[in-house]
């Protein structure tokens, strides 16, 4: 189950990650800052906060909203908006107070102990986040080194390395676009990125298609016609055309209690910049491909980093950032998707 993201307004995308165990580890690897900070006591709140205000407290309100995952916004500003408001009341909700939106002491009591303190790069909207894509992704790499070439920032080659030369274009694109420089391409910087930039065709990156030693069992319904292929039980998922692979790959599904549909589907709709926001948190889902309601195939940044031990709300992930950019060239709206 998921929804989408481009340079369209945002959605709400319902299926990105779930990591079932906490990851100290790969938190430090994918955030500028990995020290934890400690959790909030409650405090008196200097006024109540209610919709249509404007107030440096209500910028305090969204980020503290943001780390209990209940909004998922990367920027905050001083203004309650009817976003605000219905967050708040759904938290409310959920805490066992009265669902009135307006931020009294008690709502307040209840939300400092989930959220932190504030930094000043939070409420500046200057934080460095999570990158967009791991940096060990060679292929995002590339992908990030032909937009920033097409931006002026880096003239090196398009080689998948991390190397400084990419760190160094891209600490001088966040400055040009007034963020602190850093060597984190993050989901802030990536949305200006992308903005400024084409998506470089699969062609422009790599010589020929991912190449795959694994082989899929294959339904019957795959047989005939271009077909994605998905096999919940051999966790694999293939590209058939008239009954010939073209490639195989390991593949993830949701975690149990968020298991979507099986059968016969057809591509509805492809967005390739999808953040997933419904749980209150973004998840990059690069290369969404939808074939049931809300429900795509994508790349998943947590299927490659922790594999098997987390899973999805209903999606169908793959872990290497090529072959979901390969696939999503080879397939358009109307083909086949069989799900067994």
């Amino acid at each position: 189950m998921c929804f989408s993201r481009r340079p369209l307004p945002l959605l709400a995308a319902l299926c990105g990650l779930a990591t079932l165990f906490a990851l100290p580890a790969l938190a430090g690897s994918l955030h500028g800052d990995a020290t934890p900070r400690p959790f909030s006591q409650p405090a008196p709140l200097a006024q109540e906060l209610r919709h249509k205000m404007e107030h440096p407290l209500v910028r305090e309100l969204q980020v503290r909203l943001r780390h209990a995952k209940y909004l998922a916004l990367y920027d905050v500003d001083d203004r309650f908006g009817l976003k605000t408001r219905e967050t708040v009341r759904k938290f409310q909700k959920d805490h066992g107070l009265r669902a009135t939106g307006i931020v009294d002491q008690a709502t307040w009591d209840k939300l400092l102990p989930k959220s932190h303190q504030p930094t000043a790069a939070e409420l500046n909207n200057t934080d460095v986040g999570a990158w967009f894509t791991g940096p060990g992704q060679a292929g995002y790499i590339k992908e990030l080194q032909h937009r920033l070439k097409q931006v002026g920032h880096y003239q090196g080659a398009v080689d998948g390395q991390y190397q400084q030369a990419t760190q160094q274009a891209i600490a001088g694109f966040r400055t040009q676009v007034g963020l602190p420089a850093s060597t984190v391409m993050d989901e802030r910087t990536w949305a200006r990125l992308i903005a400024k930039t084409r998506n470089p065709r699969y062609a422009q990156l790599f010589d020929k298609p991912p190449t795959s030693q694994m082989t899929q069992e294959l339904d019957t319904r795959c047989l005939t016609g271009k077909v994605v292929c998905i096999s919940w039980e051999q966790k694999k998922m293939s590209l058939v055309q008239d009954g010939r692979t073209l490639f195989t790959r390991a593949a993830r599904f949701a975690r149990p209690g968020w298991e979507s549909e099986r059968g016969e589907f057809r591509i509805w709709y492809m967005n390739s910049d999808t953040v997933s926001t419904i749980f209150g948190e973004r998840t990059p889902m690069p290369y969404a491909i939808f074939y049931d309601k809300n429900v795509a195939i994508h790349y998943s940044d947590d299927f490659d980093q922790v594999g098997y031990e987390g899973g999805s709300h209903g999606c169908s992930q793959l872990n290497d950032y090529q072959t979901a950019k390969w696939l999503y060239e080879q397939v358009k709206v109307g083909d086949k998707v069989v799900v067994y």
